[in-house]
């Protein structure tokens, strides 16, 4: 048995225990709160409310366990920034679900846990200035990584183009805004609400991302090169909303359409925050891409144009979807994705070879 096919084995043992793990605990936790809650409303009630924030841990805990488990070893920079995820995790589960201490809030978040999110930002950002401590982030993607310019080339095109798409409801007449049309107040609100995600909610788009766009990436990639492991990723990122969708998120009384589009929305951001993370080698960019993506949603409903048709219509629907499917197409002619083939996994080669 040669080294190579050894290395795809383990690689198969470790992508199918985070999809086990991942997909398990999701499924139950919204199986659970359908049976409690019933179906998402259109305002969600607040246990669909917080259900919905904690789904977005558990991409990032299974990936952590599974490294855990089949690693061994992190170094200790990495286990800081898991440590700080993980305590976030648990603290805004309790905090939101189970109330146990009355300390107040802010801007709607539990207030300790925001406490350990901005603790935990500027311990990141610490952690990268040092150069003995950024190589330490460096072997998990969780340093800044190269090609700094693209944390602003990608999430301005990404921005103005959902922009554009969620106008576009208001000017084809689609949709409607609930407060009224205001690019102005628009661009106000979402780049405030962009800035409070950065400190207050970065751990939430992380447990996404980590997850998907590195344990999973990371996996994928080798075994089924970088055109087709980005179509399954995006493929299985879809399917793992379907549980909300079908009880009325995103996409309300639609439950077969729309978690159809959702795996379509799902591909055609898996092409461009996998791009993002390839070109630059770090996790952050797929964060703050996914920022960017549901930090403008609030106020693009507000004050550019909700949808009529949660499925013809821009922005989340079908025609949002295919303009940003060019922006996808277009980079998918790029050869960084023969180098996502390449991809290195922590530790895997050296033991294997060992």
């Amino acid at each position: 048995m040669t080294a190579d096919t050894l290395k795809k084995g383990q690689l198969k043992k470790e992508l199918f225990a985070f999809l086990i793990i991942t997909f398990t605990a999701t499924y139950i936790l919204n199986f659970v709160m359908y049976a409690i809650s019933g179906p998402i409303s259109a305002v969600p009630p607040a246990l669909w409310t917080v259900t919905i924030a904690v789904n977005m841990f558990i991409p990032a805990a299974a990936a952590i366990i599974c490294m855990l488990y089949f690693q061994k070893t992190l170094t200790k920079e990495t286990k800081i920034i898991f440590a700080f995820f993980l305590i976030y995790a648990l603290v805004f589960t309790i905090e939101s679900y189970a109330h146990p201490i009355q300390a107040g809030s802010l801007a709607d978040m539990p207030l300790f846990a925001m406490i350990i999110s901005i603790l935990g930002f500027l311990t990141l950002v610490i952690l990268n200035l040092k150069k003995k401590w950024r190589e330490g982030l460096t072997s998990s993607k969780l340093s800044f990584g190269k090609n700094l310019r693209y944390y602003i080339i990608i999430p301005v095109i990404l921005f103005l183009m959902l922009t554009i798409s969620y106008a576009l409801n208001y000017y084809t007449g689609m949709g409607i805004p609930t407060k009224g049309f205001s690019p102005i107040s628009y661009f106000i609100y979402s780049i405030v609400t962009g800035i409070l995600y950065i400190f207050i909610l970065w751990p939430s788009f992380f447990g996404e991302e980590y997850g998907w766009r590195v344990y999973l990436q990371d996996r994928l990639f080798p075994l089924l090169g970088g055109y087709k492991g980005v179509l399954v990723l995006g493929i299985i990122w879809g399917l793992w909303h379907a549980p909300l969708i079908a009880f009325g998120f995103n996409y309300p009384g639609q439950p077969i359409l729309g978690n159809v589009l959702m795996i379509l929305l799902t591909i055609v951001l898996a092409v461009i925050f996998s791009y993002a993370v390839l070109k630059t080698g770090s996790v952050w960019i797929a964060v703050l891409l996914h920022l960017v993506t549901d930090a403008i949603e609030l106020p693009a409903n507000y004050y550019l144009g909700i949808s009529k048709d949660p499925i013809l219509s821009f922005g989340i629907g079908i025609f949002g979807i295919a303009i940003l499917a060019v922006f996808a197409i277009v980079l998918l002619r790029s050869s960084v994705w023969k180098l996502g083939e390449e991809t290195p996994v922590n530790e895997v080669t050296e033991k294997i070879a060992l």
